[in-house]
């Protein structure tokens, strides 16, 4: 389960002003060369200035959604209208928020790479998000593959080894339904601007750890 605490808005804001200075701003003591050298006062610095880097979650996803406008990797749709098309189709079926997100956000392992972009979209999300969402996401061409995999020679079967999962629905329903579906340059899918509170929402949860 996630922390449902909320950081609020000014703290958010004074973490975005601090962590945009470069350097070590605030910090008078000696910080030296090497991890080995660093005082204790110093790491105790290093840690509050990663709590406050972690405040700033919301705008770097943000910016990264964005720039999947500039990415079609062959397809009629840009990655930003395939995350929308399928964000919106969730929300439009009643999804909690978390699977709105993940939705939104499944996609985003591509801005790096296509191949194993599943389970980098889930590391990126599982700190602020259900364990469902992170599951659906992590597996989701596993899935998806139903669709296509067959006309590549892959196993269109794939999705059978998680038979029995808790969450095996949720990623049929995510697969079949909305994400599969959402390569359609004539459907009008909800803006990133309908979706950024929902975003800032999720992702100014407290984190879990591990």
């Amino acid at each position: 389960m996630t922390d449902d605490t909320i950081v609020s808005t000014d703290e958010i804001a004074a973490a975005r002003e601090r962590v945009s200075v470069p350097g070590s701003p605030g910090f008078e003591g000696e910080i030296g060369g090497s991890m080995a050298e660093f005082s204790a006062e110093y790491m105790t610095y290093i840690e509050d200035y990663l709590d406050d880097d972690l405040k700033v979650v919301g705008d770097r996803m943000m910016a990264m959604l964005r720039s999947m406008d500039q990415l079609h990797q062959g397809f009629a749709v840009s990655q930003l209208d395939h995350a929308l098309q399928t964000a919106t189709r969730a929300e439009r079926d009643g999804a909690s928020d978390d699977m709105i997100v993940a939705s939104l956000c499944h996609d985003v392992g591509k801005t790096f790479s296509n191949m194993n972009h599943p389970a980098i979209a889930a590391e990126m999300l599982r700190p602020w998000v259900s364990d469902e969402a992170y599951w659906v996401v992590k597996y989701h061409q596993d899935f998806q593959g139903r669709h296509y995999y067959g006309r590549i020679g892959m196993d269109p079967e794939m999705r059978r080894k998680h038979l029995g999962h808790e969450h095996y629905a949720m990623a049929e329903r995510f697969a079949d339904d909305w994400d599969q579906t959402a390569f359609d340059p004539d459907y009008e899918a909800e803006t990133l601007d309908h979706f950024e509170p929902l975003v800032r929402k999720v992702f100014s949860r407290t984190p879990r750890r591990g």
